[in-house]
């Protein structure tokens, strides 16, 4: 009866030692949540101080239903969407749209932003409202969950990868929101996406901002180290393998080179508003035109198919029924991921038996 007696009291202890210590654990991430969340206002105030038109505010992923109440309030009554090109009488209509994707955004806790101009009584001060959508539990708690959040290697591959070869949870931090603003900061300038009657003229137009936005990350990563960083180093080879991830539009790898083989000098000591210049006159040197640019989709398709990855696409069909991909494209497009694969993961990739 004492042995029993006994155990049961060890018993109780441990698990109120187990209670204690998932309470202090959970209490730990909230903490560095939290932290990370004032860590984004702070990098917010840089562009809120540099585009006075505009209020970049942030969502908060694990709050959806509190942040889509924040939104209402702070774009106000009867604001517009800029994000797509539109008639004045689809206005409403593309607005709830926009609100519906961000919801999904918010509780899929993926990043996004969007650009309003603001209606009646907004909490907002300015004229126009970006709004970024950010969760810094499943972004950057920690190098390796950064890392995993974009690129899906297998965890046992991911873990046993050398710290130098993930991607710094801080300046990963800022690589997406200067990615997020320039989308905004994109709109704003040069306008929403254009409407079109060709099936994929969104998806291409979507193609160019994200590699886009990308060169302008890199840009600006650039510029808060005065040189090139193991960071940039590691972000733009994940971005070789992002066919990997069943991803086609961030591609970047090839334009975010271009951008760091640019004058360095010129990138450290330009505004941000000089470097989204310098951004699209770099691209137009390598914008692919519509047909090239399906000619680039059916072809990165077929090495997802051949990686034995799905799509990571919400839009269906991914592409025209009936067209072959093109082998040359889709060679080298393998021969870019097998490459940067070997060099990140210091192994050679194990292709499917159906590959040939």
């Amino acid at each position: 009866m004492i042995f029993l007696l006994f155990f049961a009291i060890v018993f109780c202890n441990n698990l109120y030692a187990k209670e204690v210590i998932t309470d202090n654990l959970s209490s730990d991430k909230d903490i560095k949540i939290e932290k990370i969340n004032r860590e984004i206002e702070k990098k917010l105030t840089y562009y809120n101080q540099a585009y006075p038109n505009i209020q970049f505010v942030h969502l908060k992923n694990g709050e959806w239903e509190k942040s889509l109440q924040a939104l209402e309030l702070f774009i106000g009554y009867q604001a517009t969407s800029l994000d797509y090109e539109h008639p004045k009488e689809l206005r409403e209509e593309l607005l709830f749209v926009t609100v519906a994707k961000i919801q999904m955004m918010l509780i899929n806790k993926i990043t996004s932003s969007y650009l309003f101009k603001v209606g009646e009584t907004p909490v907002a001060k300015k004229q126009y409202t970006c709004v970024i959508t950010l969760d810094a539990a499943t972004n950057v708690l920690n190098n390796q969950i950064a890392t995993q959040y974009f690129i899906d290697l297998p965890f046992d591959i991911l873990s046993s990868l050398p710290e130098k070869s993930y991607l710094d949870k801080k300046q990963h931090l800022n690589f997406i929101i200067d990615h997020e603003a320039f989308h905004c900061l994109d709109s704003y300038h040069y306008g929403g996406i254009p409407m079109s009657r060709k099936d994929f003229a969104t998806r291409h137009d979507t193609y160019k901002r994200e590699l886009q936005a990308d060169m302008f990350a890199i840009a600006m990563n650039l510029r808060r180290n005065k040189k090139l960083s193991l960071y940039a180093n590691n972000v733009m080879t994940i971005r070789a393998m992002t066919l990997f991830n069943g991803e086609l539009q961030h591609d970047s790898y090839n334009a975010m080179q271009l951008m760091i083989n640019s004058d360095k000098e010129k990138i450290i000591h330009a505004q941000p508003m000089g470097l989204i210049k310098k951004v699209k006159q770099l691209y137009k040197t390598i914008d692919p035109s519509y047909a090239e640019y399906m000619e680039f989709r059916i072809a990165a398709l077929e090495v997802i198919r051949l990686l034995g990855k799905p799509v990571n696409e919400y839009e269906k069909p991914y592409s025209p029924a009936g067209l072959k991909p093109n082998k040359e494209i889709v060679q080298r497009l393998m021969q870019q991921f097998l490459e940067h694969y070997k060099k990140y993961v210091g192994k050679d990739y194990l292709l499917p038996e159906h590959y040939n």
